[in-house]
């Protein structure tokens, strides 16, 4: 194709015929530049083609954290139901004139609410495009604005779960010192490293200086169980809002294919 051009300008050359070459070059510049113009058509219809499927394969990916995120809170909720219940148990157990007759009730409760539970969640896929610098890639302001605001509200909520676990543990250890920790902690080694200190002991039920402490206790798991509540109220506000961006990237995924 070059040579069939090349021996048109040199024959309208040799020939003199100016005016004609001219006419010539121009359209030789025209019929360039429209090629040009074409392949960078062509160019960008296929960058545009792979930021789609890039864009695509983000959200999926995110859709599977947030599933994962969903699933994890969700056994969150149902440990705190049994945490709640036993603060619950414990506060009116210490209240009553039997509590004497249900150390086995205590010991279980006791050991419940000796249990941390921390929300990890997976945010791997968007910290990914966050550092890739590729949130553009998301076409859809209103899903762009809902992911970015959904995972500042998960990095808030691990940072006042860790504020309200902090509490948990202060008020843990102030009730600790009444009772025998070490018996209840050894029997849940293997018999390899169980010390073999006996069954857990609530000694501290029958001293004749429990009516002063009981009330301290009282007051200790109570405060657990508020900061527990707390936990749990800023999780529910993450889950409510993982299940709604979960739906709306879920119908714009289905819409594009």
């Amino acid at each position: 194709m070059i040579k069939f051009f090349r021996k048109i300008r040199q024959k309208l050359l040799t020939e003199n015929k100016f005016s004609k070459y001219l006419i010539y070059a121009i359209g030789e510049i025209i019929l360039v530049v429209i090629g040009i113009l074409i392949a960078l058509q062509i160019n960008n219809w296929n960058q545009s083609k792979q930021n789609q499927k890039l864009e695509l394969e983000y959200l999926v990916g995110i859709k599977s954290n947030l599933n994962d995120d969903i699933d994890e809170l969700e056994r969150h909720f149902d440990g705190d139901t049994i945490k709640f219940d036993a603060y619950t148990s414990l506060v009116r157990t210490f209240n009553s004139t039997n509590f004497i007759s249900k150390k086995q009730e205590i010991i279980s409760n006791l050991r419940t609410t000796s249990r941390l539970s921390w929300f990890e969640g997976q945010n791997i896929v968007f910290e990914n495009i966050k550092s890739s610098g590729k949130l553009n890639l998301i076409q859809s302001d209103s899903i762009s604005n809902s992911i970015q605001k959904y995972y500042r509200f998960f990095e808030e909520v691990v940072k006042q779960e860790s504020l309200y676990n902090s509490q948990i543990i202060k008020c843990h250890d102030r009730n600790q010192q009444y009772y025998n920790n070490t018996s209840f902690i050894e029997p849940y080694f293997d018999e390899r490293w169980n010390a073999n200190t006996g069954p857990p002991s609530l000694s501290f039920l029958e001293a004749p200086e429990f009516d002063d402490i009981k009330p301290i206790l009282i007051d200790n798991i109570s405060s657990m169980k508020s900061w527990e509540i707390n936990a749990h109220k800023v999780r529910l506000a993450l889950y409510n809002q993982a299940k709604s961006l979960n739906n709306l990237i879920g119908q714009y995924i289905t819409e594009q294919k």
